[in-house]
């Protein structure tokens, strides 16, 4: 086979595909996002910021038969990343799901409560749980710190936005100019998945999504799908 044709993609920015379209897109990541850090604390490993951000990146790109996060990741200084992903983030915060002690983050008591409640909603759900295996694995792994970022930056991609030629995650961080000022999508360079016949798409229920927009309930979330520019995706 083609190393090529298994590799992952950058492409130039679409609206329309990057980013989540609706709110049920976003609760779904956040779903995904607290989970993530409910398993792999409970295994007493460290989460950061940066080692959560490239988990999600690394599975929601490199497992074949399944997509399940709606953010997509491009690549800036610090290697694929998303500022949505933080804004993810500054939410569960001020729903008092999650908190930061230096740069660790945890889960609050509402946060443990809210995260085993959803979690024993779906643990006959073989979709889900495959995915929240394959992320439990690779938090513990990218709990440290060098790892994660050692294993993200050295990831072969397509670029095609340059004649389709093989790059590592690394190689393209060089190419950014420190002075360059991102102002237009078309700037940004994102990172799909390869091409794939059959992808299944995994999502919570409907009873999950709900238990958790209830939680969220109050707490001011960014429309991302009527928010018509493309500046405040990367502040």
């Amino acid at each position: 086979m083609n190393e090529s044709r298994s590799l992952p993609r950058v492409v130039s920015f679409d609206f329309n595909k990057h980013l989540p379209q609706s709110s049920a897109h976003k609760t779904s990541d956040l779903f995904f996002i607290l989970s993530t850090v409910f398993m792999v604390t409970q295994e007493e490993k460290e989460v950061t910021q940066i080692t959560l951000e490239k988990t999600l990146f690394k599975i929601s790109l490199f497992e074949e038969d399944y997509s399940f996060f709606n953010t997509f990741f491009f690549i800036n200084t610090y290697g694929p990343h998303n500022n949505i992903f933080y804004k993810y983030l500054d939410e569960l915060e001020r729903a008092g799901l999650i908190e930061f002690e230096r740069r660790s983050i945890y889960l609050t008591a509402k946060g443990l409560s809210t995260a085993s409640e959803m979690l024993e909603e779906i643990s006959n759900d073989q979709d889900l749980q495959k995915v929240l295996i394959a992320l439990k694995k690779q938090g513990k792994i990218y709990s440290k710190f060098a790892i994660a970022v050692e294993e993200t930056h050295s990831l072969k991609v397509i670029d095609t936005t340059d004649n389709n030629k093989q790059k590592t995650i690394e190689e393209l961080i060089r190419e950014i100019k420190p002075e360059q000022q991102f102002t237009k999508g078309s700037q940004f360079k994102y990172i799909e998945p390869p091409p794939r016949k059959k992808v299944k798409k995994i999502k919570p229920p409907s009873k999950v999504i709900n238990r958790l927009e209830s939680v969220l309930a109050g707490v001011e979330s960014p429309d991302f799908e009527q928010d018509s520019k493309i500046d405040f995706l990367f502040k």
